[in-house]
């Protein structure tokens, strides 16, 4: 089950693990891989793919409109789930009645029956 929603704002924690000199930072491991650039950095949530590599959720984070401290190198990249965490700051409520509107809607007539009846 994903823990991220459309929309949500996370922040980018990549693995911290020591390196020879016994500094802590990112892990070694991680430390070559194009994500390791945007650690630290926040973003929204636009776009989620549950069927990733090995059934990973991979969420695409947008960098757009966001003053990062850090410097990225592009405006969005896909990440696993367990490299985000939530920034602490509520996800805004969507207006009562508004529903969900464009792709994500469900099509007209999922309600109803042939007969116009329910069951």
């Amino acid at each position: 089950m994903a823990q991220f929603a459309f929309g949500e704002l996370v922040k980018v924690t990549m693995p911290q693990g020591r390196n020879k000199r016994g500094v802590v930072g990112i892990s070694v491991l991680y430390s070559t891989s194009p994500e390791a650039r945007f650690d630290g950095a926040t973003g929204e949530i636009t776009e989620i793919n549950p069927r990733g590599p090995l059934g990973i959720h991979l969420y695409l984070v947008n960098f757009r409109d966001r003053e990062n401290k850090v410097a990225i190198p592009w405006q969005a990249q896909w990440f696993r789930e367990e490299w985000l965490a939530p920034t602490g700051e509520p996800r805004p409520a969507p207006a009562p009645g508004t529903g969900v509107t464009g792709e994500f809607a469900a099509a007209t007539g999922q309600g109803m029956t042939s007969t116009g009846e329910s069951s």
